[in-house]
This record gives structure tokens, sequence and C-alpha cells, in this order.
């Protein structure tokens, strides 16, 4: 999932390696280790400041209650099925905890721009660079969820606060 993230981020999926190791697989250890390193100085230097505004809201999505929840329902909803009997295949349940990994992520960037003083739909768009659409709709959902508030217009602008 951090994988995912990193991608969704534009940091690079590559710069995360996960690999399970048997303590008697040595040669199989060093092979992973030899390719992590080697995709990784073939990226070249990572930057975090460059990528502040995206590592937190990584974080933020990967602590969030949603992301945990729905993780934790996986192999329920895709062995025993859902509330109504029915089973989900494993590439529908991922597609759609995919779907909410993004839409996760997203309302977390715009928190995180609200939260340091962009405060209108244009200015969080010119940090962040969500289309202005969906910075809209993911407001709208934030609102919901009181983690922002729409606290009037300014020059006919909706303008928006952390809560």
């Amino acid at each position: 999932m951090t994988q995912k993230l990193f991608d969704i981020a534009g940091i690079g999926k590559e710069r995360v390696h996960l690999a399970w190791v048997s303590s008697a697989e040595a040669q199989r250890f060093v092979e992973v280790v030899v390719n992590a390193t080697e995709s990784v100085k073939a990226m070249g230097k990572f930057d975090p400041k460059a990528f502040e505004y995206e590592l937190a809201a990584v974080e933020m999505t990967l602590s969030g209650e949603t992301l945990r929840w729905m993780v934790g329902k996986e192999v329920k909803i895709t062995t025993k099925g859902d509330v109504y009997g029915r089973k989900w295949d494993v590439e529908s349940f991922e597609t759609i905890l995919d779907a909410v990994l993004e839409r996760e992520y997203q309302k977390n960037l715009i928190y995180k721009a609200v939260k340091e003083g962009h405060t209108c739909v244009r200015d969080i768009h010119d940090k962040i660079g969500l289309d202005l659409k969906r910075i809209s709709y993911l407001l709208a959902d934030l609102e919901k969820t009181n983690k922002v508030e729409f606290t009037g217009m300014k020059d006919r602008i909706p303008v928006f606060a952390v809560l």
C-alpha cells in the first residue's frame, strides 16, 4: 500500500521495497538487497523537502481510520462475504481499495493545504495541482467529516478553514 501511495504522490513506488525472505534463503536475501540498492541508486537522491506535502499526506493516509478499516475487512469480505453474504473476489476488493486509497490521499493533501493557509479552491489547486472540480468535491467530503468548514465568501470566492 505504501508503494501505491508513493506512486500516487509522484515519489515513485520503486523507493520502497518489501520482500519476505526466510533465514534459510541467504542468496535470495542478497538478490533482494542488491536489486533494491540498484533501484534506489538509479533514481538518485531523494529530497524530502520537495515532497513535504506529499509525504505528510501519505503518512496521514496510512494512519487513517478508513484505510485501516478497509484493510481489516479484506479477508472477511473475500472469504466469507459482505453483510449481504456476497463474496468478493480479491481483485474487485483491491480495485475499490485502490480508489479509496487515492481519495483519502487527496483529501489529506487538501487538508494539509488548507491548514497551511490555502483557503480557496484555486489556491489549493495552485499548491497541490489537483483538478479544481476534484478539490471542490473532496472539500465537501472533508466538510461532512468535520475536518474543514466553509467560513464564508471573500470577493465572491468560497473560503475554507481547518476545524
